[in-house]
């Protein structure tokens, strides 16, 4: 077999060769090549993905930043809204068109509606009956207020389910004790006016 192969070298013309391949005898394999790697290309890249990555981060912050203002604009507090509603009552002047029933029944509803946000009571489905057996001992409202509450509901009663005719002292009277009765029992925290409706009725009031 070794025969047969350098037979067949030998029988190669050195033409076939070049002189410049002898010249020195056999050579040595040269090792790889390194090319210079291109880093401003890899830094341009990088750049490029940490820029589209803080680009999402910072949209995607600002977005759940702003639902987040937009549910705390949208829910306000109990007492915020029943002040609000307060004085789009009084702006309604149903006493001075003779529509006394339908100012008392809308000034028990936000009452109610009030003592239902504030306390967590299902109070607008309540009668006044059912209301004070639910609150009973619960201590949820002072004595002092729970009275009240019982003179200005029956008062509300009487008007809306009696056709008693009130005067407008007793009108004016039954407005003033709502306010006063959520002056009294809003929370701690929001004593002071936070508001420019609650700022413009406390003024008006002399608050």
């Amino acid at each position: 077999m070794a025969g047969s192969i350098l037979l067949f070298c030998s029988s190669i013309p050195a033409a076939f060769f070049p002189a410049a391949a002898f010249a020195d005898g056999l050579r040595d394999i040269k090792g790889p090549v390194y090319f210079p790697a291109d880093y401003k290309l890899l830094l341009f890249a990088l750049f490029i993905f940490l820029a589209g990555a803080l680009f999402f981060l910072l949209r995607f912050a600002s977005a759940r930043l702003l639902k987040k203002t937009e549910e705390k604009k949208r829910k306000i507090s109990p007492h915020e809204a029943a002040y609000k509603a307060l004085e789009e009552l009084r702006s309604k002047g149903y006493p001075l068109r003779g529509m006394a029933r339908e100012h008392f029944f809308e000034l028990s509803l936000i009452i109610k509606r009030y003592i239902g946000e504030r306390y967590r009571l299902n109070v607008p489905e309540m009668t006044t009956e059912e209301f004070f057996r639910n609150i009973g001992d619960s201590g949820i409202l002072s004595a002092a207020h729970k009275e009240s509450l019982r003179e200005f509901l029956d008062l509300c009663d009487i008007v809306k389910f009696a056709k008693y005719g009130p005067t407008r002292e007793e009108t004016d009277q039954s407005l003033e004790a709502a306010y006063r009765f959520i002056d009294e029992t809003k929370t701690e925290d929001d004593d002071s006016p936070k508001t420019d409706e609650e700022k413009k009725m406390r003024n008006r009031r002399g608050v």
